[in-house]
């Protein structure tokens, strides 16, 4: 089963996000901050990092999980949401601090299912 962990600073949003992964058959761990899912994925890993958080956060704590996991086969894809209005360069700093890929905000919880599922993540 694939493990989830999901980054998001807002209740509402990180509940959708999380009740929909695991409706959807995904092992799902729902955290507020980039401190408890770096003692998380020591803990027990996860095969995608999902951050739904300002992306120069999401910078930042892409940057802290590759220094937790490193960059091999074991290290989880990191995807970041991002507003359409994020520039190309600020896109491309992303991957430069770890991020794999990008999803467009506004994404439902479903259209995250239906991303990952395709993605055969």
């Amino acid at each position: 089963m694939t493990r989830v962990l999901v980054i998001d600073g807002y209740d509402p949003s990180r509940d959708a996000s999380a009740r929909a992964l695991r409706d959807a058959g995904y092992d799902v761990i729902a955290l507020e901050e980039e401190e408890a899912a770096l003692a998380a994925l020591k803990r027990g890993g996860a095969d995608v990092v999902l951050l739904d958080l300002p992306l120069a956060e999401a910078e930042e704590a892409a940057n802290a999980i590759r220094e937790a996991t490193g960059r091999g086969a074991r290290s989880p894809s990191i995807i970041a949401l991002v507003d359409p209005s994020s520039s190309r360069q600020r896109r491309e700093a992303g991957h430069a601090s770890g991020i794999d890929y990008f999803f467009l905000r506004p994404c439902p919880p479903q259209e995250i299912v239906k991303h990952l599922l395709r993605m055969r993540l």
